[in-house]
């Protein structure tokens, strides 16, 4: 089966192809479209299956992030993938951005996992973050995403009964002298490399999901997960978003 996944949560967007039957992605495209991704998700799409030397008609489930991320991008993206999902007559599956983003950490039972990126690009130090138990060799997440400052993120992982703490995704700047701190008390595992939200970790996700449970999500329940409210809802004190 050929598992056509998107996410949208950041200012580049990415389009992947899965297939399950070698376990391997046959394609990923990529695309800075923050400004412009409702007129250039089709072309996305389009190229990364031109990439796949695949067709819609190929397609057996859609994977769409739901955030968190930007509010216009996750709720564009998730409407995309609905309509596809629905008009192709094929199961869709939302994935949480900060599960995927935890597949990219190498943790043990004991360790705790600490998925996260940044938040928004006008306040650098500011992370989403999310905790996850490692269960049988599996991220079980912990609590709910949120949102903070990466130094009183620090200050609370100092009062974690764990010993080794695993970070998975991308450190914010200026992240060596709180993590200094941290490293004095705790065992610290960093990523050798940042790791953003992306289409290729959205499909992997959906496929594991798939093989515990070979059903589709309803279309119509599916909701973004926004943890942070939108600018319209701060700049006039009004609520918009989507929450259960």
């Amino acid at each position: 089966m050929l598992i056509l996944a998107l996410e949208t949560s950041l200012e580049v967007a990415s389009c992947a192809i899965w297939d399950s039957e070698t376990k391997s992605l046959r394609a990923e495209t990529k695309l800075h479209a923050y400004q412009t991704l409702t007129q250039r998700l089709p072309e996305l799409v389009q190229i990364t299956l031109n990439n796949a030397q695949a067709e819609l008609a190929d397609i057996g489930l859609i994977a769409v992030s739901l955030g968190p991320g930007s509010f216009t991008s996750v709720r564009v993206g998730l409407a995309f993938a609905k309509g596809l999902a629905m008009a192709l007559g094929k199961p869709i599956l939302g994935v949480k951005t900060m599960d995927a983003l935890a597949l990219t950490a190498s943790a043990n039972e004991s360790d705790l996992l600490v998925a996260l990126y940044p938040s928004r690009p006008s306040r650098p130090t500011e992370v989403y973050a999310t905790f996850f138990q490692i269960r049988n060799g599996c991220p079980v997440q912990e609590g709910t995403e949120i949102v903070s400052d990466f130094s009183d993120l620090v200050s609370a992982l100092k009062t974690r009964p764990e010993a080794h703490i695993v970070f998975a995704g991308a450190l914010p700047p200026g992240a060596a002298s709180s993590l200094a701190e941290l490293c004095r008390e705790k065992r610290v595992a960093l990523p050798l490399t940042p790791s953003f939200p992306s289409a290729s970790l959205v499909a992997w996700k959906a496929w594991e999901r798939w093989l515990q449970r070979p059903e589709s999500d309803d279309p119509i329940m599916l909701k973004p997960n926004y943890v942070l409210p939108s600018s319209a809802e701060v700049r006039f004190g009004i609520t918009v978003s989507l929450k259960d």
